[in-house]
């Protein structure tokens, strides 16, 4: 596994062939619906992206399969005016201790790995949870 650093402090990962994974750690809010039409809505925050997926922890209920929907926010965890959420399907779960490490495929929306980020100073400064 090859890993190079970028300007950004981001690393980039060659975990398979022809998939660059780039590790981050971005907040985000996902919002999972169970079969009732029950929605829960937790943050977190994104581990690595590449061009058709992620990797994040979750604490809540999330089994492979699954469609999420998975929204970018600020640095501080502040919500973004334009920002819209993103679905993406469950690939994998790996259970923890407390939760989960999950890796999702973009369903639909624009691909995370292409996302310019807004600076660090921008925005309310929040506690994402």
């Amino acid at each position: 596994m090859a890993e190079e650093k970028s300007n950004l402090n981001l690393f980039v990962v060659e975990r398979r062939r022809m998939e660059r994974r780039i590790l981050v750690h971005v907040p985000v809010e996902v919002t999972t619906t169970d079969s009732a039409g029950n929605q829960t809505t937790e943050r977190t925050f994104i581990e690595d992206v590449s061009d058709f997926g992620c990797r994040f922890t979750s604490r809540g209920l999330i089994q492979k399969g699954d469609t999420i929907s998975l929204k970018i926010l600020g640095p501080h965890g502040n919500s973004l005016p334009d920002e819209e959420p993103r679905f993406y399907e469950i690939m994998w779960v790996a259970m923890k201790d407390r939760g989960s490490t999950v890796g999702a495929r973009l369903c639909q929306g624009e691909k995370l790995a292409n996302l310019k980020l807004p600076p660090e100073d921008s925005g309310q400064k929040q506690d994402p949870k």
